[in-house]
């Protein structure tokens, strides 16, 4: 049982590196959509666009969704790196505490070397096997809690870009016609 909790572990510790790697994507996704509204607007401040300025305020209204969808995108991706909360304090406490698995646990209860090589030491298999189901039941509480925050950082990101996209067609088309009537 200890194997499979174990393999369990390196399984659930390799989905949270994955959560890393795609909640730095989405910032970085959000960087670049950050820099196109500002590289689009001031453009589009200096022309002559058809329909004045409830256009370019129409505009500016999109450039401001965009960027607040693109905080709220890079705030949901940096709580899926690391949670804000330890998950004691997530989930309570139940279960029980482990050790060597949980390095806050292992700390509170082993707050010296002495009392760590005391507890290893007199650690039986059935302790360990509990700690090892612990841990596991801990990774996968917090892989799912995480994971919430990388789907909702998608969502935003995902409005974000619609509403990038449409200001740009916005900008092509009012232009192109501004250039069309002179």
């Amino acid at each position: 049982m200890i194997e499979t909790a174990r393999w369990h572990i390196l399984r659930y510790d390799q989905l949270r590196g994955s959560i890393a790697n795609r909640a730095s994507f989405l910032i970085s996704a959000n960087a670049v959509l950050i820099g196109g509204v500002a590289l689009l607007f001031p453009k589009t401040v200096g022309q002559d666009i058809t329909g004045g300025r409830p256009i370019l305020a129409t505009l500016a209204a999109g450039a401001l969704l965009v960027l607040g969808l693109s905080a709220l995108s890079v705030l949901s991706a940096t709580k899926a790196l690391l949670a804000g909360k330890t998950w004691r304090s997530l989930y309570g406490t139940d279960p029980q505490p482990s050790m060597f698995y949980q390095h806050s646990d292992t700390v509170e209860q082993a707050p010296n070397f002495a009392a760590f090589d005391a507890a290893l030491l007199g650690q039986s298999l059935d302790e360990e096997r509990k700690s090892a189901t612990v841990n596991l039941w801990v990774v996968l509480q917090t892989h799912n809690y995480r994971y919430k925050f990388l789907r909702k950082s998608t969502r935003y990101l995902q409005l974000g870009l619609a509403v990038f996209v449409s200001s740009v067609a916005a900008v092509i088309v009012l232009s192109t016609i501004e250039i069309l009537v002179r």
